[in-house]
């Protein structure tokens, strides 16, 4: 999920052409579009259109909130009018993003300019409608914003997901095109330190190309990436989960295989903080060359370890997923004859510690990726969302997975083990238990993001193999 630094709470103010839109005017609606093709092809990275059941926002169970009193009234109608206002300026460009994909036969490999591409317009209208998603409401507040604007969540989910996207493709573009005009500056083998690395990666990903004039290239296209703060920020929220007493663990040796490769961030993160190794996934050749080029920027500036990272483009819905560090080997073997007698056999494999789904992963493909794990022991990251932020991506947290994706025919149980929340929502779903443990409603332990992220994320254990060893079935706890 896109996260914006410095946000503050803020009215949505309109432009004269965007109040006529509002108020139904036929004016018609400009579509910005990059001018030049920089930098390797764009190809499409994300789908639109997808509509998983498990994320409705219009059920019972979400209407079910408490009388409200005026302010909270206030502060809910003030939510709903704003995001409303947004939706309606940005809907033709959704519009014409859909458009043009699906006048373009040969999208995976086109570069295709698009009205969610980065301009002033979808720039402001995104910082707002993020900051309007997170800021401090109450849970009952919350569900009335997500029923009054119900009937939107699609569309929102869209144009969040496909202007990131497209945000991170602009970007990764005008970085390539800086690189190939300077040469960007190596750090200091003798000063490669965890902090010297990750100042260093913001160097390059904005400092240097925010202040590098390139003749021929339009100001449309110039777009820095200012945003490695929040995955910094993301990668030590997450890792934390790995461990009992929420410090960063030392994974040297061990091996994090990350779903989705697009704007390789946060893996880098992973590498710098916890020193494992990184499969990058994804499905869309142009975002694994995009990776890989950004890989290569990175290990010539000393900022990474360029064999650390592998990528390889697959689906992730159709890899065997096999824990790489396991003390009972026979057993281990034996699962794996087991599952190659199944008809998954054909698929490729892939050894891990850890698997990291992506927010804007669709959750058949994360409920897939779960059925074909074929090892005990994998932990699973699995960035979610919660409250108002189900509105920018669906909700993929396991308890959906389980409900709409019919986990039950995996061979293994899956259990929520550590969920980590976002500064707006923590005080929200946790309660202390009697050891004084934060914890949600299911009594899972739970901790607190730092404010610059807004991303929920939960630990996944696999715990069992009931149909592989026997075990009696374990009733997992509801999350």
């Amino acid at each position: 999920m896109k996260n914006i630094i410095d946000l503050k709470p803020q009215t949505f103010e309109l432009t004269a052409n965007e109040k006529n839109l509002k108020n139904g005017s036929n004016a018609r609606q400009v579509v910005s579009e990059p001018s030049a093709d920089i930098g390797i092809p764009n190809d499409q990275k994300k789908s639109f259109g997808s509509r998983p059941s498990a994320a409705s926002l219009g059920n019972a169970k979400l209407r079910n909130f408490l009388p409200l009193d005026e302010t909270a009234k206030k502060r809910v109608e003030s939510a709903v009018e704003n995001i409303r206002t947004i939706h309606a300026i940005m809907k033709p460009r959704l519009e014409a993003y859909k458009n043009k994909l699906e006048d373009d036969k040969n999208r995976s490999e086109a570069d295709i300019p698009s009205g969610l591409a980065p301009c002033d317009e979808v720039n402001r209208c995104l910082d707002s409608l993020v900051t309007i998603c997170n800021q401090n409401y109450s849970a009952n507040e919350a569900k009335a914003i997500q029923c009054r604007l119900s009937n939107l969540a699609m569309d929102l989910r869209d144009i969040s997901n496909l202007s990131e996207g497209e945000m991170e493709k602009f970007s990764m573009d005008y970085i390539f095109t800086v690189h190939k005009n300077i040469i960007m500056p190596a750090l200091d083998r003798k000063l490669c330190t965890k902090d010297n690395r990750i100042n260093h990666l913001r160097r390059i990903t904005f400092d240097i190309p925010n202040t590098t004039e390139i003749d021929g290239i339009p100001e449309c296209v110039k777009f820095p990436f200012p945003y490695t703060e929040n995955y910094k920020k993301l990668a030590e929220n997450e890792l934390r989960l790995l461990t009992i007493d929420n410090s960063i663990p030392d994974l040297t040796n061990k091996t994090i295989s990350f779903m989705g490769a697009g704007f390789p961030l946060s893996a880098i993160m992973y590498n710098i903080y916890s020193g494992a190794k990184i499969n990058l996934v994804d499905i869309n050749k142009g975002a694994c060359e995009r990776a890989k080029y950004f890989l290569d920027i990175c290990a010539e500036t000393n900022i990474i370890n360029r064999d650390d990272f592998s990528v390889l483009q697959a689906d992730a819905s159709k890899i065997r997923y096999v824990k790489k560090s396991t003390v009972d080997v026979a057993l281990q073997a034996s699962e794996r004859m087991m599952a190659a007698s199944q008809p998954e056999s054909a698929l490729s494999e892939l050894q891990s510690d850890v698997l990291v789904f992506a927010a804007a992963l669709s959750g058949e493909v994360k409920a897939a990726a779960l059925k074909n794990i074929s090892s005990r022991g994998l932990d699973i990251i699995n960035r979610c969302t919660s409250e108002i932020n189900n509105l920018l991506y669906p909700s993929t947290k396991l308890s959906a997975l389980r409900k709409f994706h019919n986990l039950g025919s995996s061979s293994f149980v899956f259990v929520s083990e550590k969920v980590m929340y976002p500064k707006y929502s923590f005080a929200n779903k946790t309660t202390l238990n009697q050891a004084g443990i934060s914890v949600n409603k299911h009594g899972i332990p739970a901790i607190e993001a730092d404010a610059i992220n807004q991303n929920t994320a939960q630990k996944i254990n696999v715990v069992a193999s009931v149909k592989s060893i026997g075990t009696d079935t374990y009733t997992p706890v509801r999350n």
